[in-house]
C-alpha cells in the first residue's frame, strides 16, 4: 500500500480501538503499545475482542502480544504472527513457563532492539538465544555492551524498564494495536 493509504487504514484501526484502550503509545505506522490497566482478566479474551472488532470494522487482521514488559509483548506479538494458525493471532506471554518456552527458542537477533551486529557479538560470547540473554548478568552486559542492552536483559526477565510513551493529549488518531503488555500488579499494560 502507498504510505497515505497505510496512514488512513492505521487511523481507522486506532479509532476503532481507542475507546477500549485509550492509553496508547504509537510505535510505528502498524504497531502500538497499549496500557490495559483496569481491564478485567482474562486479557487474552479481551485481546480477541479487540482483534474481532478491528477485523469487523476495518477488515484488517491484527496480531496481539501480551507481556509484562514492552520487550516481552513484542516477543509475544512476533510469535502471534509466526504461529497465527495455532495462536489465532493472540499470545499471552505472562506466565513464567510461557516466557521460558519462547525465549529458549528465540534467537537473540529476533529480540526487539537487538540487531544483527549485536547478535553476532552476543553469539561470539556464547549467547545464542533470548533465554541465555535473559539469564545474563545485567551489569556485565552493560559493561561489555551498553545500557540499552542491559535494559533489554532486564525487560526479558519481566522488569519494566521502557515506559509507555503516550501521544499528546489532543491527538485523536492512534495506530494499529499489534503489541500488548501486562504486569502482575494492579496495573496492566499492553
Amino acid at each position: 500500500f502507498p504510505f497515505h493509504i497505510n496512514g488512513d487504514i492505521s487511523s481507522r484501526v486506532q479509532r476503532t480501538i481507542e475507546p477500549l484502550a485509550p492509553r496508547v503509545e504509537v510505535y510505528s505506522i502498524d504497531e502500538s503499545f497499549a496500557d490495559l490497566t483496569g481491564i478485567a482478566e482474562p486479557l487474552g479474551d479481551f485481546a480477541r475482542q479487540i482483534q474481532a472488532r478491528v477485523r469487523g470494522w476495518t477488515g484488517m487482521p491484527v496480531g496481539i502480544g501480551i507481556g509484562h514488559t514492552k520487550t516481552l509483548a513484542k516477543a509475544a506479538q512476533h510469535v502471534s504472527k509466526l504461529y497465527k494458525q495455532r495462536t489465532g493471532g493472540v499470545v499471552d506471554l505472562r506466565a513464567d513457563h510461557a516466557v521460558e518456552w519462547l525465549l529458549k527458542r528465540m534467537p537473540t537477533q529476533e529480540v526487539w532492539g537487538v540487531g544483527r551486529r549485536i547478535s553476532m557479538k552476543l553469539e561470539a560470547d556464547g549467547v545464542m538465544t533470548a533465554w541465555q540473554l535473559a539469564n545474563a548478568d545485567p551489569k556485565t552486559i552493560r559493561q561489555r555492551y551498553d545500557v540499552v542492552l542491559e535494559r533489554t536483559v532486564r525487560e526479558l526477565t519481566g522488569e519494566p524498564c521502557i515506559e509507555l510513551q503516550e501521544a499528546e493529549p489532543d491527538r485523536q488518531d492512534l495506530y494499529i494495536p499489534n503489541v500488548w503488555r501486562a504486569r502482575d500488579d494492579s496495573r496492566s499494560h499492553a
